[in-house]
C-alpha cells in the first residue's frame, strides 16, 4: 500500500475498533485503490461515481445492467464470486419449461420486451402465423400460473369455441359444422371473419356464387341443399317478361341462357335452337319485336315477313311504287337498316363510278321508276345540253354522246378533245376560246384552212403587204401555229434562194413598192446602180458584162476577183 492508503487503513481500523487485526483484503485479489470506491468518511460509505471499466472483467453492462447497483449482483464482497447466466440474478419463473436462455425473449434493454419470443414460437408444435403473430401472448396463456406456457391445446376450438357458438351467417351449431376451423377460416388470415370454405366438388361455387351470402342459398340447411338453378331462381323465372320465360314455356335449365358471372344479359343461342341465327341488330333486338303477343311458332323467317312496314313507308326511294324486290338484303344488311347499301355495280347493267355515286336515287330514277331506266347521257342531260350557251349545243348541232367533251367525275369544265377531228389543235390554237373559230355557234362543217379563220390578218398586214404582194392564202407558208407574230418566209424554197449577204437584206430592197411575184432574179436588176457608179474599173465605159457573178459574190460586194485565166 503506498503511505496514504495506509494512513486510511489504519485510521479505518481504529475507528471500527480492528486496530491491531491482520485484515485480508475483502475483496480478494482485487487490484484497486481503496480511494476509488471508499472515502475518509467511513469504511461503508462507497463513491457514487467508480470509474472501473467493467467490459475487462469480460462481462461489459448494456441495456438496464449500467444503471444497477453493483451489490445488486455482487452479493459477495469478492466480486470475482458472480455468475453472468441471466438465472443467476433472474428467478427463471417458466421453471426451465423455455430452456436457462433467456435471451432468446428478454433483452438488456426491456426485460419485459418480448418480441423476439414471436421468432422462437417458429420452435414450438404451434408456429405463430398471421393474425396469432399480432396476438398478445396472454390472449392465449391465460388461466394457467404465471408465465407458464405449457399444456395449450393446439386445435381451433381449444381458443375459438366461443366464437363457434355464437356464429349466426351461417348458424355453425344448427349447421352442424365441424369445430375444425380451419376448414374455412385461414389461420394465416388477419380477419377471422374472412373465410375461405372450398365448396364441394359436386357444386363448385363460380361467378357471382362466389360473392353470393350463405344464407343467400342455405337458409337453415347445408346438407341436402337442392342444385338445380330453378331451385333457387324460380322467382327470377317467373317474373322474367322479356320474354316471359312461363308464357313461352322456356326450359327451366338457367344455364341455357344464363351464367353464373351475372343473371341478366342471358345469351340465347337463336341459332341452335330455333335454326334462325341473329346477327347485327337482331342479335340486341328485343324478343318482343319479332315474337309479337308471346309467339314462338310459325314465325315468317324472310325479312319482308317482318319488315313489311318498313317497306310500304320508305319514300325514299318509294319501295311499293317502284315495285323493289321484297328481298331487303338486296339493299339493307342486319347491321344498319338505314342507309341502305344498294350495290348499283354488280346488281344492274349500270355501275355508277365517280359523280354518279353521290347522286341521290330519285334523281335518275325519277317517279320511283327503276325498271327500264335508260342508260345514256342523254336521257337524264338532256337539259343540261339544251341550258348550255357557252358553246351552245343545240345551235352547234353537238352529238348527243356526252362523253365526247364530259365525263363522270365532273359536268364542268368540259374537255373536248379536237384531236379527234380532222383539225388537231396545235400550238397557240389550244389556247384559243372556241367561239372565236366556231363563230355564230357554227362547229358542223367549220372550214380547216387558215385564210378561213385568219383573212383579216391577212388583209390587214403591211409589212410586208399581203394583199398588194398577192400573197399566197396558204399562212403556213410563212406563219405557224405557236405564234401569229415573227413570221418566217424560207426564200430558198423560191427561185431565188437567199445566200451570203442577201440572207440580212430587207425584204423591200429587192421587192420594192411590195412587188413580190414577177420579182427579177438577176444581179444586175438590183445592182443597176452598183455597175454604173463604179469607176474603179469603170464598169461603164469598159464595157463589162452584166452578169455580176463573174467578179463579185453574194458574201462580199466590194471584194471583187476577177479570174484573168478565164479570158484569152
Amino acid at each position: 500500500m503506498s503511505r496514504l492508503t495506509n494512513v486510511l487503513y489504519v485510521v479505518i481500523m481504529m475507528t471500527t475498533g480492528l486496530i491491531g487485526q491482520e485484515i485480508d483484503n475483502p475483496h480478494g485479489d482485487l487490484n484497486m485503490d481503496c480511494r476509488e470506491c471508499h472515502t475518509t468518511a467511513g469504511w461503508d460509505v462507497v463513491k457514487k461515481f467508480i470509474p472501473f471499466d467493467h467490459s475487462s472483467t469480460g462481462y461489459a453492462l448494456v441495456g438496464q445492467h449500467k444503471f444497477v447497483e453493483c451489490g445488486d449482483c455482487h452479493q459477495s464482497l469478492v466480486f470475482r464470486q458472480v455468475g453472468i447466466a441471466c438465472v443467476d440474478c433472474h428467478t427463471d419463473v417458466h421453471q426451465s419449461e423455455l430452456g436457462l436462455n433467456c435471451e432468446s425473449c428478454h433483452n438488456p434493454q426491456n426485460w419485459n420486451e418480448r418480441r423476439e419470443s414471436f421468432n422462437r414460437h417458429a420452435n414450438t408444435n404451434f408456429p405463430l402465423i398471421g393474425a396469432h403473430a399480432i396476438a398478445d401472448c396472454e390472449t392465449c396463456h391465460f388461466n394457467q400460473q404465471e408465465n407458464e406456457f405449457t399444456n395449450l391445446p393446439l386445435d381451433c376450438d381449444g381458443c375459438h369455441i366461443e366464437q363457434f357458438a355464437e356464429a349466426t351467417n351461417p348458424d355453425h351449431q344448427k349447421a352442424n359444422f365441424s369445430t375444425r376451423c380451419d376448414d374455412c377460416h385461414r389461420i394465416s388470415a388477419v380477419v377471422w371473419r374472412k373465410t375461405e370454405f372450398v365448396h364441394p366438388r359436386q357444386f363448385e361455387l363460380n361467378g357471382s356464387h362466389t360473392r353470393t351470402d350463405c344464407a343467400g342459398c342455405h337458409a337453415e340447411q347445408f346438407a341436402g341443399t337442392p342444385q338445380e338453378c330453378v331451385s333457387c331462381h324460380l322467382a327470377d323465372y317467373n317474373s322474367t317478361t322479356d320474354p316471359p320465360h312461363t308464357e313461352f314455356q322456356i326450359p327451366q335449365v338457367c344455364e341455357q341462357c344464363h351464367s353464373e358471372s351475372k343473371w341478366t344479359g342471358a345469351v340465347f343461342d337463336h341459332q341452335e335452337r330455333s335454326g334462325f341465327a341473329l346477327n347485327g341488330a337482331h342479335a340486341s333486338a328485343k324478343c318482343s319485336s319479332c315474337h309479337i303477343n308471346n309467339n314462338v311458332t310459325g314465325l315468317p323467317r324472310d325479312c319482308f315477313g317482318c319488315h313489311e312496314s318498313d317497306y310500304n313507308e320508305t319514300t325514299n326511294p318509294d319501295h311499293a311504287a317502284a315495285k323493289l324486290d321484297h328481298n331487303c338484303m338486296t339493299c339493307h344488311n342486319e347491321s344498319v337498316w338505314s342507309p341502305s347499301s344498294f350495290d348499283h355495280n354488280t346488281q344492274t347493267n349500270y355501275p355508277l363510278s365517280n359523280a354518279h355515286a353521290d347522286v341521290d336515287c330519285a334523281e335518275c330514277h325519277q317517279g320511283g321508276t327503276f325498271a327500264g331506266t335508260p342508260t345514256d347521257c342523254w336521257s337524264c342531260h338532256e337539259t343540261n345540253f339544251r341550258n348550255v350557251s357557252d358553246p351552245d349545243h343545240v345551235a352547234g348541232n353537238y352529238p348527243h354522246d356526252c362523253l365526247t367533251c364530259h365525263n363522270e367525275n365532273y359536268w364542268t369544265p368540259a374537255e373536248f378533245d379536237h384531236d379527234r377531228t380532222s383539225f388537231p389543235l396545235t400550238g397557240a390554237h389550244r389556247q384559243v376560246d372556241c367561239a372565236d373559230c366556231h363563230i355564230n355557234n357554227q362547229y358542223t362543217g367549220t372550214p380547216n384552212d387558215c385564210w378561213s379563220c385568219h383573212e383579216s390578218n391577212y388583209n390587214d398586214t403591211t409589212d410586208p403587204n399581203h394583199a398588194a404582194n398577192n400573197y399566197s392564202h396558204d399562212c403556213l407558208i410563212c406563219h405557224t401555229t405557236e405564234k401569229w407574230e415573227g413570221a418566217e418566209f424560207d426564200h430558198d424554197l423560191t427561185d431565188f434562194p437567199l445566200t451570203g449577204a442577201h440572207r440580212q437584206v430587207d425584204c423591200a430592197d429587192c421587192h420594192t413598192n411590195n412587188q413580190y411575184a414577177g420579182t427579177p432574179t438577176d444581179c444586175f436588176a438590183c445592182h443597176d446602180d452598183d455597175y454604173n457608179n463604179t469607176t474603179n474599173p469603170d464598169h461603164q465605159a469598159q464595157n463589162y458584162p452584166t452578169d455580176c457573178t463573174l467578179c463579185h459574190s453574194t458574201n462580199d460586194w466590194e471584194d471583187a476577183q476577177f479570174d484573168h485565166n478565164r479570158t484569152n
